[in-house]
C-alpha cells in the first residue's frame, strides 16, 4: 500500500509504503480461538475417555499456530517512509518506529528502476545517492510499485518547479 501527503512544511512530501495486510491482529485471536475450541473438545473428550496424552500434543498445534500467526503479523508490520523535500531525501525504514534512517541531498539522489529480466520476476526500486544504494518497496505488490513510481515522479517534477 502507497499513501502521499503533502506537509505543510517547506514543500515537503511524506510517501508511506506498507506491505498489504490481510488480517489484523485481533482477527489473528479470532482465527486462533475458531481453530483452538473444536482441537480443545477434541483433546479433552479423549481425555475423558482416558487417554491423557492427546492434551500436550493439542496445546502443541496451538502454539505452533499461535507463533505462526504471530510470525506473519509482525512481518506485515515494517514500513517505510520516505521523505521529499527540496533540501533532502530521507528513507526510514521499521516496524512500529523508525529501526534505520538514511538521509541523501536530494539533488544527487536518483531513482533507479531495475526492470526484471524475465516477467515473472519483479522490479526493484533503488534510490542511489554517492555510491551508497537503498532499496525501497521491496515488499510491496507489482501494482503498488507502479503506483509508488508515478507518485514519486509527480512529486519529483513539482519539486523541480520550486
Amino acid at each position: 500500500m502507497v499513501t502521499a501527503d503533502r506537509l505543510e512544511t517547506n514543500h515537503t512530501f511524506r510517501l508511506t509504503l506498507k506491505p498489504n495486510r490481510s488480517i489484523s491482529w485481533r482477527g489473528n485471536m479470532l482465527f486462533l480461538a475458531l481453530i483452538s475450541t473444536p482441537i480443545l473438545i477434541i483433546a479433552f473428550g479423549f481425555l475423558y475417555i482416558g487417554a491423557p496424552i492427546i492434551l500436550p500434543f493439542a496445546g502443541l498445534e496451538i502454539l505452533i499456530v499461535l507463533y505462526a500467526s504471530y510470525y506473519v503479523y509482525q512481518k506485515t508490520n515494517k514500513q517505510e517512509i520516505i521523505t521529499i523535500s527540496p533540501e533532502k531525501l530521507i528513507i526510514e525504514k521499521g516496524k512500529f518506529r523508525p529501526e534505520t534512517s538514511i538521509e541523501f541531498i536530494r539533488e544527487w539522489a536518483y531513482v533507479f528502476v531495475e526492470k526484471a529480466k524475465h516477467p515473472w520476476y519483479p522490479i526493484h526500486i533503488v534510490i542511489s545517492s554517492k555510491g551508497e544504494r537503498v532499496p525501497v518497496g521491496d515488499f510491496l505488490t507489482e501494482d503498488d510499485k507502479k503506483i509508488l513510481i508515478e507518485k514519486m515522479d509527480e512529486i519529483i517534477r513539482e519539486i523541480r518547479v520550486i
